[in-house]
């Protein structure tokens, strides 16, 4: 692989694009179905009854500190947790862990994505790693500083594949420019260039104008191809339009998460949170795709 080329000048196909929050969708329900993009036209956004879970599982005292989830295979997903440097392989129709896989000494990690067959864990502090060798054999981890804002807090690692890039969430500072607002930046994997501008800005009160959004996962929707972002500190789940403007949001109190901090999509829509465990244990659980609404 090439190594990091850091500070770039690379100008991204997405455009940098800020959300009034005039325009915001109203959180007011554990689904809202049908809330206008910000250019007016019907959301494509995909529909989820989260107070409906079709499956809930507790896990492991192991992963009371989950911050991350990425789909493996048909059969398994990946996570890991903030404290410990392993990959957790887990089943998605029981989620029991089926191996564990270390790979470093203990971090904040917070983000892993398998991206084109590539397996990549973001660390808070901007460092993303490749595992190799994780399905068995010889491993090797690479890992790689990314030129992120000082004060990003990297806590989201989703993959774009129509674009071919890594989305990197900041949860604080997006850097100059962004004026407070919540930044997502873009690495593309063809040339490993990470774009100096973020590829999306979100209005960080824009949903809920007294609490504050703050990313803790994002992923790309498999069949609309929106981005959705999940946030923590405020229970929300949001889909952003392709310009960045926030498309649809959903209100997550109904799914009774403690801290929602894993996010990941099956090939068919349905959806996949990982919730922290403090007064109760950590759990994930599945919804179902109910297709656009």
């Amino acid at each position: 692989m090439r190594p990091l080329l850091l500070a770039l000048a690379v100008s991204l196909a997405l455009p940098l694009t800020a959300c009034g929050q005039d325009a915001a969708p109203d959180v007011t329900s554990a689904v809202l179905a049908g809330t206008a993009a910000r250019d007016g036209t019907a959301s494509t956004s995909a529909s989820y009854a989260f107070d409906q879970p079709v499956a809930v599982f507790t896990l492991p005292e192991e992963l009371r500190e989950i911050s991350a989830l990425t789909v493996l295979d048909e059969r398994h997903l990946g996570a890991v947790q903030d404290e410990e440097g392993a990959l957790f392989v887990l089943d998605v129709e029981t989620g029991e862990v089926v191996t564990v896989v270390p790979f470093g000494p203990a971090g904040d990690y917070e983000g892993v994505e398998l991206a084109a067959g590539r397996l990549f864990v973001l660390r808070s502090d901007g460092a993303l790693l490749e595992l190799e060798g994780w399905e068995g054999g010889p491993s090797r981890v690479q890992t790689y500083a990314l030129d992120l804002p000082t004060d990003c807090d990297a806590e989201g690692l989703g993959y774009d594949g129509a674009a071919g890039s890594l989305l990197i969430a900041c949860k604080e500072d997006g850097g100059v420019g962004v004026n407070g607002q919540k930044a997502i930046f873009a690495l593309h994997l063809d040339d490993w260039a990470l774009g100096r501008q973020p590829a999306y800005v979100l209005d960080a009160r824009g949903v809920n104008g007294d609490r504050e959004v703050k990313p803790s996962a994002v992923a790309v929707h498999p069949v609309t191809g929106q981005v959705a972002v999940l946030s923590s500190t405020l229970p929300v789940l949001v889909a952003l339009a392709p310009g960045g403007a926030v498309a649809h949001a959903w209100d997550l109190s109904a799914a009774g998460f403690e801290q929602p901090e894993g996010l990941a999509f099956l090939p068919n829509g349905d959806l996949f949170i990982a919730s922290e465990g403090d007064d109760g244990p950590p759990l994930l659980k599945r919804f179902e795709y109910l297709e656009a609404p």
